[in-house]
This record gives structure tokens, sequence and C-alpha cells, in this order.
């Protein structure tokens, strides 16, 4: 060392100089008095305010609504996503699968209650092939 000496702070000083500030010091979590809020100013001047969520509902319905490519032997097609899960439940429907048909058939009961008609009528089928629905069968019986 080249002979410097260090003096430590005076206790009672340090302790004057936190209860009576001489002025106030911009630094580390103190930021400038001319930016910070003024009393009764709100902090979001634009009033952004947060977007609301969509309903379920109303998400539902432009994915439905919405276009998809789709394609049937061997051509592109353009078709509303709805219809596309109906003729991929219709397919599996007609090549046996019961699970699909029940799923038809709830969503043509859906559709028969929102748009007040009979949306269609596929008549239920039991598992023995007795068509339930009361109406005769028409063909060459």
């Amino acid at each position: 060392m080249t002979g410097q000496t260090f003096a430590l702070p005076d206790a009672g000083k340090a302790c004057q100089a936190i209860k009576n500030p001489p002025s106030y010091e911009v630094g580390y979590c103190r930021p400038p008095k001319r930016t910070q809020w003024r009393k009764g100013q709100c902090g979001n001047p634009k009033r952004m305010r947060k977007k609301n969520p969509k309903p379920v509902v109303d998400m539902i319905d432009e994915f439905f609504a919405g276009e998809i490519d789709i394609v049937e032997q061997g051509v592109s097609r353009r078709v509303s996503a709805l219809e596309a899960i109906v003729l991929q439940l219709w397919r599996h429907a007609v090549a046996g699968s019961k699970r699909a048909m029940n799923v038809l058939l709830q969503y043509q009961a859906f559709a028969a209650r929102r748009s007040g008609g009979m949306g269609g009528v596929i008549h239920r089928v039991e598992e023995l092939g007795e068509d339930v629905s009361g109406e005769e069968p028409r063909g060459n019986a």
C-alpha cells in the first residue's frame, strides 16, 4: 500500500442522514420525481382494457363455419368444418360403427331443436335392424 488510510464513517452522521435526507436522490428503485405518477393520475391513460374472452358457443360456431379442404375420390373440394365432420360420421356409420351412428343421431336431434324442424330424416335403427320410428318403410316390400 502507498500509505493511504481509510476512515470508517461516523455512525452518528449516518443515522442523522437517514432521518433527514438532504434531497431526493435518483437511483435504484428511486425514479425521478417528474416521471412518477401524480396524485389522482391514472396509470392507464388511454384506457386500454383487457379483452373479454369469447364465449365457448361463439368459438364453436366460428369453428363450424370455417372451411377446410377435403379430398374425395381424388378430387379436392372446400367444405365447412361441420359438413366434413358429418361426412366422416356418415362414412363410419355406413361402415357399421354404432358409436358414429349415435353421434350422428345426436347431431340430427340438436339441429332439429335449433332450427325447429326435422333437420333431415334419419330413423333410429335398433341392433336387430328393426325400424322404431313408427313409419312404414318405403321400398320394394
